[in-house]
């Protein structure tokens, strides 16, 4: 349970044999190739350059191509994927086999051409849809669309406004004109359609008395014959399209087969980029390349084995203190404390050589989220549904994290809610009283009889309000000193003893002994002497803390700092003490929660009763899961981790076999 020890890896082989060594680090999964700090436009470094980067360029353009058939089969052939199934299972050699991700290619290829050609022809029939909407007005019409008239009289197609009378069309075109007629078709949403047959002297004067009506032109160039027969032929175009359409679809849907095998080559392709990623940040030369990079000690011995087959010579050795700020981050736990990392990659990863915060914060976020969630029957439902998603689903990383720390703190829950024998609040108290059967029931009852809990709970959080305040305080306290005497361990490791007795064992003294001297008198039947024990420590605490600013200022300026240092500490440990109430309010307000919804479904009835608490219970858990999710991490991050936490580091990321759609069966090579 700590950062594990890294060592520095310096490797130098021959270039036709880096495909293959790079495919066995990765196998190994335990060496982070860094970039190596040299300027390759410096004369010194002549001869030296980057590896070629176009096989990076060929997998990313293959996984795009995976990753976009997949993204089509999700469209026309969904996966019957539920929330529990698990990701299926391969080898590494079925992973890397080049002959089924040749296979893959060529199906991805399939499903593209395939979405290609539904997509061609669906733009093809959205096309004829558009010219046969443009036709339907004139579909009563029996007149060719190419008819012209003659050189005497000529037919024009023309329309107007919707909005526009016809009739006073027709009108002022009779009374200014008199040679012309007008033949109505038909109209659309915007526009009504008619024919104008006209003698050509009095073309120009049907026009002109047209123009306030905001009649114009209609051109229909490219058709033959009447509207009626061009619609019938774009119908029967239509209906040919949507029959090939829906083979197209068809034939993606039974492309569906193909969706595990791309899955398969998509994570293949994602090694390939990982790989040539990696490639990229070697140093080439002719003959030969230069490697530099992390990996474990602890993997040490399985390394040198590994490149004990190739012809190459290497160097392993401890990282300097200047280079710990390089130093990638790695962190060892044990099944409980482990899926704390989530969290800790979340705020920061700690530096090098400085403390590893999950096995000192696992306990407490356990306990907090279960203090504030103090409910037997959500941390049942908590338990409950964590172990199945674990045991069906198999998830992986944080998502396993995540999931395993919610199982913890439901037994947490539950062990909370014992004590205030909370059950989805007070269901069963009301739910006995509904049915008459309180009296009956054993347990601990009320002076009017109703059925409180199977025991007398230590306390309830409605009721007891100082008492869960009071408590609230000395969690805080408890994990406030706890991350102090971690700082006090750190600082002495480093080598910073003076800074460790005059800050955190100085503030220990004050914050004790002020305590001891105030509270001790209020204690029935302690003894007199623990108030003055408690003030000989806190002037010993407080003559610690301006000798240590004196000493470290190293002038008189540090008998006034230290008033400012004094505020500021007293200010500061008051402020993160109080931070812990909010351990009370999530208990109060989940409780009066419960108890609102349970109290309201009570008013009309038993059925009624169950309904409402069925679903207020829902909701009040769901509200609980994300309020103490927040608050505890709020309280770790900032309460507690300011007190020692050194952040900085760089998560470890070595190269390594990571998948996305199946689960890798580890083999040896």
């Amino acid at each position: 349970m700590a950062i594990v020890k890294m060592k520095r890896l310096r490797l130098l082989a021959m270039r036709p044999q880096r495909e293959e060594l790079l495919r066995s680090l990765q196998h190994l999964g335990c060496v982070e190739i860094r970039e190596p700090a040299i300027d390759l436009s410096d004369p010194e470094w002549e001869g030296l350059g980057k590896p070629d980067a176009s096989g990076l360029e060929k997998a990313r353009e293959q996984s795009l191509t995976l990753n976009s058939a997949l993204d089509v089969l999700r469209r026309y052939a969904p996966a019957k994927d539920g929330l529990f199934t698990p990701l299926p299972q391969a080898t590494e050699a079925q992973l890397f086999d080049d002959g089924a991700y040749n296979q893959g290619l060529e199906a991805a290829k399939q499903v593209l051409e395939a979405e290609q050609a539904l997509a061609a022809k669906g733009a093809e029939r959205s096309k004829l849809l558009t010219q046969r909407a443009s036709l339907a007005p004139w579909s009563s019409l029996d007149v060719p669309l190419e008819e012209e008239g003659s050189a005497t009289v000529p037919v024009h197609f023309c329309s107007v406004p919707v909005k526009t009378s016809f009739a006073a069309l027709e009108a002022a075109v009779d009374e200014n004109v008199g040679l012309a007629q007008l033949v109505r078709a038909g109209s659309d949403r915007e526009l009504q359609y008619f024919l104008l047959i006209c003698h050509h002297s009095a073309l120009s004067a049907c026009y002109e008395a047209m123009r306030p009506f905001g009649a114009s032109r209609v051109t229909l160039r490219g058709w033959e014959g009447t509207a009626a027969a061009n619609i019938a032929l774009l119908d029967n175009r239509i209906s040919a399209l949507e029959r090939e359409e829906e083979r197209c679809r068809a034939g993606l849907s039974a492309l569906g087969e193909e969706r595990d095998a791309l899955r398969r080559c998509a994570d293949r392709a994602s090694q390939e980029i990982s790989r040539e990623e990696n490639k990229l940040r070697l140093i080439d030369t002719d003959a030969a390349f230069v490697l530099d990079g992390w990996l474990p000690a602890e993997n040490e011995e399985e390394l040198q084995k590994v490149l004990g087959g190739f012809q190459c010579a290497w160097e392993i050795s401890e990282p300097t203190p200047d280079e710990y700020p390089e130093v990638p981050i790695k962190l060892k736990n044990n099944p409980v404390t482990a899926p704390f990392t989530a969290i800790t990659e979340m705020y920061a990863m700690p530096a090098y050589d400085t403390v590893d915060p999950n096995p000192l914060m696992a306990p407490f976020f356990i306990l907090f989220f279960g203090f504030m969630m103090n409910d037997i029957g959500y941390g049942v439902l908590m338990v409950l549904g964590t172990a199945l998603f674990l045991a069906k689903a198999r998830p992986r990383g944080n998502m396993r994290n995540m999931m395993s720390m919610f199982f913890m703190c439901g037994i947490s829950s539950i062990f909370w809610g014992c004590l205030t024998g909370s059950f989805f609040g007070d269901f069963l108290s009301k739910l006995f009283d509904l049915t008459g059967a309180a009296a009956a029931v054993p347990g601990y009852h009320d002076a009017a009889g109703s059925f409180i809990w199977f025991w007398k709970p230590l306390f309830t959080p409605i009721n007891d309000t100082i008492t869960v305040m009071i408590g609230s305080m000395i969690l805080g306290v408890i994990q406030v000193f706890v991350g102090m005497a971690v700082s006090v361990e750190e600082k002495f490791r480093h080598g910073q003893a003076l800074d460790a007795v005059t800050q955190e064992i100085a503030w220990y003294a004050i914050l004790t002994g002020a305590a001891l001297a105030i509270g001790g008198p209020m204690i029935p039947g302690a003894p007199a002497v623990l108030g003055t024990v408690g003030l000989v420590v806190l002037v010993v605490g407080v003559v610690l803390l301006p000798t240590g600013s004196i000493l470290r200022s190293k002038s008189a300026l540090g008998a006034v700092t230290w008033i400012w240092d004094a505020y500021q500490g007293i200010s500061g440990y008051f402020s993160d003490i109080l931070s812990y109430l909010r351990l009370m309010a999530l208990m109060m307000a989940g409780s009066i929660i419960a108890s609102v919804f349970n109290t309201l479904g009570s008013v009309f009835g038993l059925v009624p009763f169950i309904i409402v608490a069925i679903i207020g219970n829902t909701l009040n858990l769901v509200l609980n899961l994300l309020g103490c999710y927040v608050h505890t991490m709020r309280l770790q991050c900032l309460e507690f981790f300011g007190r020692f936490y050194q952040d900085g580091g760089k998560a470890f990321r070595p190269l390594a076999v990571e998948t996305k759609y199946v689960d890798i069966l580890k083999e040896e090579m």
